[in-house]
């Protein structure tokens, strides 16, 4: 059903719609039956979201005119768009009755006609169903590379994704910085606690994570409770910063079981990339770090540049003084 259109007061159209069968729309769309035709053979040659909707911009415009459109499906972070933003938009929710497909935003200079949104929503109609194979098939692949249990990315997605950022690192010149992170004495959560309590450190510690970083960044489960955490055109300072709020954060979780309260903590390596790093390289260095970290008390953060420093002072072995000197 449609609803009725409205202005926001600032010269700008947004008509909040849900696209239904074309027997209930009013008025009905006027389009040539090959354009529909053309427009949904080319549809179903993809399953790639962003060469969905930059075949569905391209091929409607001949059937109604605009600048540029903007799909977004929050649930899987997705944000696309095409041509450019104008004064007007009409907005469209795409849903079936079982499925959630996102929001389809079109924009013009000029408002839109009656008969124009009703020919959009009959191209919409073409678009429902390969939109919705094309976000299983985005969901299929995400999961691939995700981690069951935190939600984090895996060790597939690890290489794949820190490989390429470094070569683009390097390429332009831009910084970068991992996080080696490991959970402290998480074999004692698992043995006092129980397992379903590890489990449940392991998703509160993935949150606090994600919560401290960029959008730009990226966390995956190195192994265990161990995590690598990217941070995209960040150096040392900066990324040294993230680390502390990173462990700050995880230091504040709170998880009450049978046995009593459980507080956590983490120890965080830190490394920077430098012209002749490789991935592996990158990797071992923040380790290093990451095991003087745990070397030296834990529940903090060690810069690989920081590894040289001294033993604490209840740890060095105190020379006996001389009495012939």
């Amino acid at each position: 059903m449609v609803s009725p259109l409205h202005s926001n007061g600032r010269a700008e159209l947004r008509d909040e719609k849900v696209v239904m069968p074309f027997g209930d729309l009013a008025p009905r769309p006027d389009i040539r039956p090959e354009v529909l035709l053309k427009l949904s053979g080319k549809l179903q040659t993809t399953l790639e979201l962003s060469q969905l909707i930059e075949i569905f911009f391209t091929e409607i415009q001949q059937a109604v005119l605009i600048d540029g459109l903007t799909f977004n499906h929050a649930p899987n972070n997705i944000l696309l768009s095409q041509g450019k933003a104008s004064v007007h938009s009409a907005s469209y929710r795409l849903q079936t009755q079982q499925d959630y497909m996102g929001d389809l935003m079109f924009h013009r200079s000029t408002r839109f006609r009656e008969h124009e949104l009703a020919n959009i929503e009959g191209l919409l109609s073409t678009l429902v169903y390969p939109l919705r194979n094309a976000l299983r098939y985005h969901e299929a692949l995400a999961a691939a590379f995700r981690d069951p249990l935190t939600g984090a990315g895996n060790r597939v997605a690890l290489d794949k994704t820190l490989s390429r950022e470094i070569e683009l690192a390097k390429r332009h010149g831009q910084d970068l910085s991992i996080l080696m992170l490991d959970l402290d004495h998480f074999k004692r959560v698992n043995d006092e606690f129980g397992h379903g309590m590890g489990d449940r450190v392991l998703k509160e510690a993935v949150l606090s994570m994600t919560d401290c970083i960029r959008q730009t960044d990226m966390c995956f489960r190195y192994g265990g409770e161990e995590f690598l955490i990217m941070l995209s055109s960040a150096e040392e300072a900066g990324a040294l910063r993230i680390a502390e709020r990173i462990r700050m954060s995880i230091n504040e979780l709170r998880f009450t079981g049978d046995k009593g309260t459980l507080q956590v903590s983490a120890s965080i390596g830190c490394s920077s990339l430098k012209g002749d790093d490789s991935m592996e390289s990158l990797i071992t260095r923040a380790d290093e770090a990451l095991y003087v970290a745990k070397k030296h008390g834990r529940n903090c953060v060690i810069s690989d540049c920081d590894m040289a420093i001294p033993e604490p002072l209840d740890k060095q072995t105190v020379p006996t003084p001389n009495p012939n000197r």
